[in-house]
């Protein structure tokens, strides 16, 4: 079998990380091997992001920073597809564009710029999921985890973050999925996605 490239996206608390590894127990049960990923990764410049041992930085700087580890890891992806893997990546380069576009404290980052640098690098998924839901929503969910809420997590922001990705999938074809209902509901939803390209 061929291999393929699958990106979930999503703010905050859209279930993105439940759904890909949900994704990848079904695709096992089909007797794949799946390789299951995330961005920021968590080796290299990615764990230096995940640390939080720059500080204080400009989303501009941050992006930079995203872009540089995302242009290691598609090399990874690339080679794990060629391999005839299904690769499931929790976030990608649409992450980068609509967070860093969206202004945060009165800082933010031109759009256009964003996807010029990542163009220069990034492989083109096979299917890229926009897993949909309104930032309050999304926000109770993150909450409901119990772990300390991240600088991204207000609603005014998420809001800005959300109507970007929608344009995002308007533009390079993402397919977008209502991830508000049942988690039983959304991953059918996501699998029958799936199932056309896998």
């Amino acid at each position: 079998m061929s291999g393929a490239f699958i990106v979930f996206e999503g703010i905050d608390g859209a279930g993105k990380t439940t759904v890909c590894r949900a994704v990848a127990e079904a695709l096992s049960g089909r007797g794949l091997e799946p390789v299951v990923t995330a961005e920021p990764t968590h080796v290299g410049i990615g764990a230096y992001i995940r640390s939080g041992a720059a500080g204080e930085i400009s989303q501009m700087t941050e992006a930079l920073l995203f872009s540089a580890d995302r242009n290691d890891h598609t090399e990874h992806i690339m080679e794990w597809v060629a391999e005839g893997h299904v690769v499931l990546c929790d976030r990608y380069f649409a992450s980068t564009v609509a967070y860093q576009s969206a202004a945060l404290d009165g800082d933010s980052t031109d759009r256009d710029m964003l996807i010029d640098i990542n163009r220069q690098f990034i492989g083109k998924p096979d299917l890229t999921i926009l897993l949909d839901i309104d930032p309050s929503s999304g926000l109770d969910r993150a909450g409901a985890r119990g772990e300390a809420a991240s600088k991204f997590e207000r609603p005014d922001f998420l809001a800005e973050v959300r109507s970007n990705y929608l344009r995002l999938a308007e533009e390079y074809g993402f397919r977008v999925v209502d991830a508000s209902g049942e988690p039983g509901e959304v991953l059918e939803r996501v699998m029958a996605i799936v199932s056309e390209v896998v």
